[in-house]
């Protein structure tokens, strides 16, 4: 039991180093981007190919996985995304920087399967919802040291760099030594968005809708902070207060939607997002500290809902059909991940920084609208056809692990008994 215990935290190191180094990087590069005057639309296109590069790993990382192994895939990834932080400081260009981001990307993806899945075959199905539960608060709390390194030295230099580049490279000592057992190789259904409408079109829409608005803000918020005339450690303070508050509200919201139809709390969850950032859009400019006060809303109300929906479309997921499920959310999100830096930062560039706001209330009003028209058509699913809530990362290349019942016992549901559990 406590060699056990010892490999998951092992893993869980590995993942929490390579996702501090993750979380400093992004903020890093859009700051800087802002510095070498790309313009907030090449800052989001630059954040939009991470995003890009993960959908193309969500599709070949179990090829390359089955091809070499789990020890071998990791390292080399691990190291070519070392790599690339680096090569950043050597072509300062736009174009050039979207495909070293979008090769990063690639990099996560694959890295990111590979450890989940590693944790995954280490503990039985009973253990496995409450170890998603620490994995998340692992890759959340992650993202906030990654923000607070942000400060130790000036981002128009290349210290930053390194240290991005030394993190990536020490995540993979704790995989590397650790004596758990890889899991065996697995043949899954590749993601597909045209399972997860027929499962749940609100599930679908929403969950890339929340991916652009997650994309969007963890891609440019460091640009708005900056062009709002934030030094680069403020920048970092406000990007944790904004992770903090999504931290904070994600298990009582969690707790709400094991209680109350989980549709309706996104819905009412959207229109409250939506006119907080549309009070905050009005507001004139203010100090650190007030700003570390909306930040910390502005993730309270975007951040949680992603988990939310998940939980939706596992309520409706027939039995048997997890790993395509949670495929076709990875899909989405990520997709959704990519657009949302793009459109946020032409808005920023039209509109000026308040723009980003601006597409933040878009995007939550688009969900509620979606889903008060979704609640004419078909009613919540029956309360005993629900299933516990169970938080999940908000990063886009977070959801491999199988987390939505795969390893719950089957069912003897027939298609009828879907077709009236789907959402039409």
């Amino acid at each position: 039991m406590q060699k056990s215990a010892f490999i998951l935290a092992v893993l869980l190191l590995g993942y929490f180093i390579l996702q501090l180094s993750n979380g400093l990087q992004g903020t890093l590069l859009a700051v800087r981007a802002d510095i070498e005057g790309f313009g907030s639309a090449s800052a989001g296109a630059i954040m939009s190919g991470f995003f890009a590069g993960m959908c193309l790993g969500s599709f070949r990382a179990s090829r390359l996985i089955a091809r070499a192994g789990h020890i071998r895939v990791f390292a080399a990834l691990a190291s070519v995304a070392s790599a690339a932080a680096l090569i950043h400081l050597l072509v300062i260009n736009p174009v050039a920087w979207i495909v070293i981001r979008t090769l990063t990307g690639f990099c996560f993806a694959g890295l990111i399967i590979v450890v989940e899945s590693w944790l995954n075959a280490s503990v039985s199905s009973a253990a496995r919802g409450r170890l998603l539960s620490i994995y998340a608060i692992v890759g959340l709390m992650a993202g906030v040291c990654g923000q607070l390194l942000f400060g130790i030295a000036d981002p128009s230099g290349y210290v930053l760099f390194v240290v991005v580049s030394i993190g990536l490279s020490l995540a993979l000592v704790p995989v590397a030594l650790s004596s758990a057992t890889a899991p065996p190789d697995e043949q899954s259904a590749p993601p597909s968005l045209k399972n997860l409408w027929r499962t749940s079109p609100f599930g679908l829409v929403a969950t890339g809708l929340n991916g652009a608005t997650i994309g969007a803000f963890f891609g440019l918020v460091p640009i708005f902070a900056s062009q709002l005339g934030f030094g680069a450690s403020q920048v970092g303070l406000i990007m944790a207060a904004g992770t903090m508050g999504g931290v904070a509200f994600q298990y009582p919201l969690g707790w709400l939607s094991d209680r109350v139809p989980r549709r309706e709390v996104s819905i009412v969850l959207a229109i409250v997002a939506s006119l907080s950032v549309a009070g905050i859009s009005m507001l004139e400019a203010m100090s650190l500290g007030p700003s570390l006060l909306a930040a910390a809303l502005v993730g309270a109300v975007l951040l949680p809902s992603h988990s939310i929906v998940v939980a939706h479309v596992n309520d409706r997921a027939p039995a048997g059909a997890a790993v395509a499920i949670s495929g076709g959310l990875i899909l989405a999100q990520g997709v959704g991940a990519a657009s949302g830096p793009l459109i946020g930062g032409y808005a920023m560039d039209i509109l000026g920084p308040r723009g980003l706001l601006y597409c933040f209330g878009v995007f939550q009003v688009a969900i509620a609208v979606f889903g008060i028209y979704r609640i004419w058509v078909l009613e919540a699913p029956e309360e005993d056809a629900r299933g516990d809530f169970v938080a999940v990362p908000v990063n886009a290349v977070d959801g491999a692990l199988e987390i939505y019942g795969a390893d719950d016992e089957p069912t003897d549901e027939s298609p009828s008994d879907l077709d009236r559990r789907s959402d039409p």
